[in-house]
């Protein structure tokens, strides 16, 4: 298989990024190995837009990517060479939606919520303050984490998990989607990253033929992604039982041995020396294992 016709789909937190610290040194040796090769590195994560777009600026990429748990791909224009179907173009993307607009989402989760008795702080509630304070980010970086378009973010006051379990129910039944997305539970219209992940490997089949897609997550907001791919890793994490259910759900999916940054690069640099691609690193291969 030749290395341009590989394409990398990754959640972001819990992989390429440490989910405490946000680093993503323990994935620079396998991100500057595919960039040599020339594998496009798409990011698709509940971050928004704006914050997709920093990290991209950081690790030097500039793929498409997908953002707010699949809410919307965004393609630089002339990515592909056909058009995208139903893509809005607002310089410098394509995008294609696949949720609806955050206000709408947000709406239904306070009617729904209060309906059920149920107290919820929102992002949109949040201050700037409050973000980076809950988050771990700076203020610029919490600014940017608040400019959502199509999911929201929340988080159920009461201790009580059947209060929480109440309430995802009655949004599942009033049409939205509610899942825990690490330091916040999120609601979207409907969308995931697999809808969008599926969308996106069709444009490339388009350019390329002949395309295999790898995917990698950590969170049970990856489901859909993994599911969605040729071949889906599960980045381990620190809590043994996510990691356990994630591979569960997602039949056949390799497992890494180390957990974020480092079981990324694990992942990656294994599946490239499969393909037979330039740079191998002795001990990597042997590293994963079937789920």
């Amino acid at each position: 298989m030749r290395p341009h016709k590989l394409v990398v789909m990754t959640d972001v937190d819990g992989c390429l990024l440490d989910r405490a610290s946000y680093s993503h040194a323990g994935a620079d040796a396998a991100l500057d190995r595919l960039r040599r090769v020339g594998v496009p590195v798409v990011l698709c994560s509940s971050k928004t837009r704006a914050e997709l777009e920093r990290i991209q600026q950081e690790l030097g990429l500039s793929d498409p990517f997908i953002a707010e748990n699949g809410g919307a791909l965004y393609a630089p224009i002339g990515a592909f060479r056909s058009s995208l179907a139903g893509a809005i173009r607002r310089a410098p993307y394509d995008i294609v939606e696949f949720g609806k607009p955050r206000r709408n989402v947000a709406d239904v989760l306070r009617r729904v919520a209060a309906r059920e008795r149920v107290a919820v702080a929102t992002f949109g509630d949040m201050s700037v303050q409050s973000v980076a304070d809950e988050c771990g980010l700076s203020l610029a970086e919490a600014r940017l984490a608040k400019l959502r378009d199509y999911d929201e973010p929340f988080r159920v006051l009461s201790p009580d998990p059947a209060e929480r379990a109440r309430l995802c129910r009655a949004l599942r039944s009033a049409g939205l989607r509610c899942f825990n997305g690490g330091r916040f539970d999120h609601v979207t219209s409907g969308a995931n990253k697999g809808l969008a992940a599926v969308f996106l490997h069709r444009c490339y089949v388009r350019d390329w033929t002949d395309v295999t897609t790898i995917g990698l997550g950590d969170d049970a907001n990856d489901v859909e992604l993994l599911k969605a791919v040729d071949v889906p890793v599960v980045v381990r994490q620190a809590d043994e039982e996510v990691t356990a259910r994630l591979a569960e759900q997602v039949r056949g999916a390799r497992v890494t041995s180390a957990i974020g940054p480092p079981g990324w690069r694990e992942a990656v640099m294994a599946i490239l020396d499969e393909q037979g691609l330039n740079g191998v690193q002795a001990g990597e291969a042997g590293a994963l294992r079937s789920a």
